[in-house]
């Protein structure tokens, strides 16, 4: 019975720092999803100001005499879309590097669990012979 009931606290006890080292490392979690929502908005406001300025020099060119307006359009045109993928190539690589934390992350949550599990074996084996 005596046994029974060390096996038991040892058991709990395991039970409340495995609790309390995963929601140790939670935080991180939290705190990487929040990166990434602050790179999908400035993402997103990136491409949503690229046309504004286009619109801009556009406006700016039709008052301009010289070369032909079509020219010059098709050339703003080709700016804005460079522009935009630059965008997108930034918020692409920002993003792969959460990712990496992020799989970095649960691969040692995954190790810490293991060595738990593996601490909690060899305890509850010990204690009962």
């Amino acid at each position: 019975m005596k046994k029974l009931a060390l096996v038991a606290i040892i058991l709990l006890a395991g039970c409340a720092s495995s609790n309390a080292r995963t929601s140790d490392s939670d935080p991180k979690l939290a705190q990487l999803e929040k990166k990434s929502l602050a790179i999908a908005e400035s993402e997103k406001r990136c491409i949503d100001e690229t046309p504004i300025r286009s619109r801009d020099k556009m406006a700016g060119m039709a008052a301009t005499p010289g070369a032909s307006v079509e020219s010059q359009r098709q050339s703003e045109n080709d700016e804005r879309d460079r522009e935009i993928s630059q965008c997108r190539a930034w918020a692409g690589q920002e993003n792969a590097e959460i990712a990496e934390q992020e799989r970095n992350e649960y691969e040692l949550q995954a190790q810490q669990e293991r060595s738990r599990a593996s601490f909690m074996a060899i305890v509850t084996t010990s204690t009962m012979h």
